[in-house]
């Protein structure tokens, strides 16, 4: 098989470009004019729409936000003439749209967002408990899983960007996160049922992913294949 001199990907018998980087191939270079891929995108004729902006992104979300809002409110009261079911969905459009809004405007700030984005989840499952006062939940349970599921994102996020471009690290650290979680979660959970810590299918699903961690990070460092040999293999 042909091998791109740009990229070095291997080319299939009959394609003039190459499939990852689009450069003409062969003597076709000198003899055709090649069209960026990233050309400059000229502006809209007058009476068309523009390109959809951060701006224009929000205001679709928080209409639809609001119109749903609007249906289920209508729904719960032309039934019942009061508010009463229609809360606990009222409350769950209103932490999307928030969430959805932070993610669009602060999405640059990864350490902001991901703290303001887990301040909004406590408060939403604070807000769910005040909905259900019978058995309060959300101090013993919610805040601290809340607080674990952060923590762990927050230290993925960081090692992760350490590691680049190695895949099969990443891949192994978030496999060894997500075990990590299970375990917090079942010791906030037994300790919240019976004062006590008792584990026992977090400690298994655990103990089945350290060898897949063990695994992929021999990959990672004996093959030492990083993402961009996987957009060569597979041409993405």
């Amino acid at each position: 098989m042909p091998i791109c001199a740009n990229c070095g990907v291997e080319i299939e018998e009959g394609l003039k470009r190459c499939p990852l980087c689009l450069s003409l191939l062969g003597g076709e270079r000198e003899n055709m004019v090649e069209e960026s891929p990233r050309a400059r995108i000229a502006p809209p004729p007058a009476g068309q729409a523009g390109p959809l902006t951060l701006l224009r992104l929000w205001e679709i979300v928080s209409l639809f936000a609001a119109i749903s809002a609007v249906v289920v409110f209508a729904a719960d009261f032309a039934y019942s003439m009061c508010v009463t079911w229609a809360r606990y969905p009222l409350a769950s459009i209103v932490f999307l749209w928030a969430a959805g809004s932070l993610l669009i405007l602060i999405r640059t700030h990864k350490l902001l967002l991901l703290t303001a984005e887990t301040a909004l989840s406590a408060i939403f499952l604070q807000v769910l408990d005040l909905l259900m006062p019978e058995d309060p939940w959300f101090f013993p349970l919610a805040l601290p899983i809340t607080v674990v599921t952060g923590a762990l994102v927050g230290g993925v996020a960081v090692v992760a960007r350490a590691l680049r471009r190695r895949v099969f690290a990443i891949l192994a650290v978030v496999l060894f996160s997500v075990g990590l979680l299970l375990v917090g979660i079942e010791t906030v959970v037994s300790l919240h049922l019976s004062g006590a810590l008792r584990l026992s299918w977090s400690l298994l699903v655990f103990g089945c992913a350290v060898p897949l961690v063990g695994l992929l990070f021999y990959i990672q460092y004996r093959m030492k294949i990083t993402s961009d040999e996987l957009r060569k293999i597979f041409h993405l």
